[in-house]
């Protein structure tokens, strides 16, 4: 079965450079499998500046690989903790994705990269996308990142089957207006039905999720996080930036205390100053925010995607940014009258696809 889920988010115009962010899930390809090997599908997820990597819509819609810069098409997700026996036969993977967003308003381009290895039973490692570095941040002006998972390829001890990681995502880079405790979702979700929580990257145990950008020193004081996946922060001065580096986390019960497995979630959000017009667009899409819908292998899916500004005519919405997956076409901005705009959706899901796919829409003013 696969799910279409969606997040909507607000932000203002923002520029950056290099590296903005990503995520890394995995699952396996049949989870009742017997033997070994056992094929696992890794999809990496990343956000870079679009004067740096500029997609296009003939990438997107020939599945294009992002124009490489500064020797990402060399980097790799290579493994980082228990590797070798508990890592039999995994080689390092590529992390040069495929374009599937941009959005020159916002100075992003975002690709998708899916690859299929093949792991013994009972393997348990770490694997990590490690480079430098991050835009100039509040906190250091050439950080390195690290953004890790853990694979683990033992049978569920309540079904037999294997596990699914969880999915998350988040836009990048968002926007906190200064002096305003700001309140960031992240939309999560999880093909198995697991309890999620979600808490800081850290480094430890010589696996390293979060590089020069560990919380709670990499964010302003009074940072926190929820196992809901709730951030609140605070951000006290304009032109600040900072890097949020978290990890989800999939639990048989909620009272278990061992996760299946961790994924990561890295973004990036800058201070701004406070808008003179306080009310935010609405945004409407199909499925609604943070809800899902089922769609059907190989037909085609349609949707829309609606921003009404409510700060008309001081305020014009310029883009619908998106974070979504291959073979997600959409149209260029249009405008149904003087307050509301609009985006098409066209997708036809494949057989690689099945699962939850997570997409994040924003309006930028």
């Amino acid at each position: 079965m696969l799910f279409l889920c969606i997040c909507l988010v607000l932000i203002s115009n923002v520029n950056g450079v290099h590296f903005l962010g990503g995520t890394i899930t995995w699952r396996p390809l049949n989870a009742s499998a017997t033997g070994s090997p056992i094929a696992i599908v890794i999809t990496q997820t990343y956000s870079w500046t679009y004067t740096d990597m500029s997609c296009s819509n003939t990438l997107i819609a020939t599945n294009g690989e992002i124009p490489s810069y500064a020797g990402v098409s060399g980097d790799s997700l290579a493994c980082i903790s228990n590797c070798g026996a508990s890592s039999a036969g995994y080689s390092p993977i590529g992390v040069l994705p495929r374009c599937t967003d941009f959005s020159n308003v916002a100075d992003t381009s975002i690709g998708q990269r899916v690859d299929t290895v093949y792991l013994n039973a009972n393997d348990n490692f770490t694997v990590a996308f490690q480079s430098s570095a991050w835009r100039s941040l509040t906190t250091a002006s050439s950080a390195a990142w690290s953004i890790s998972t853990t694979i683990n390829t033992m049978v569920r001890p309540d079904n037999g089957l294997y596990n699914n990681a969880p999915v998350a995502t988040m836009m990048s880079p968002i926007n906190i207006p200064v002096n305003q405790p700001t309140v960031i979702n992240v939309p999560v979700a999880d093909a198995d039905g697991d309890t999620l929580r979600c808490r800081w990257s850290q480094n430890t145990n010589g696996i390293d999720e979060c590089g020069d950008v560990c919380p709670p020193g990499s964010l302003p004081a009074g940072t926190v996080i929820y196992p809901n996946c709730t951030i609140i922060i605070t951000g006290t001065h304009v032109g600040d930036w900072f890097a949020i580096t978290l990890m989800v986390e999939d639990f048989i019960t909620p009272t278990s205390t061992t996760p299946l497995s961790s994924v990561p979630v890295q973004f990036l959000v800058q201070v701004v100053a406070a808008p003179t017009c306080t009310t935010p667009p609405d945004i409407i899409g199909v499925p609604t925010e943070e809800s899902c819908t089922t769609v059907i292998v190989n037909q085609p899916y349609t949707s829309q995607i609606f921003a009404i500004d409510n700060c008309a005519p001081s305020v014009t919405i310029l883009d619908i940014a998106t974070l979504s997956f291959a073979g997600m076409i959409k149209s260029d901005l249009g405008k149904l009258n003087s307050t509301v705009y609009y985006k098409n959706l066209t997708w036809t899901p494949t057989s690689a696809q099945l699962g939850y796919q997570v997409m994040c829409a924003m309006a930028i003013d």
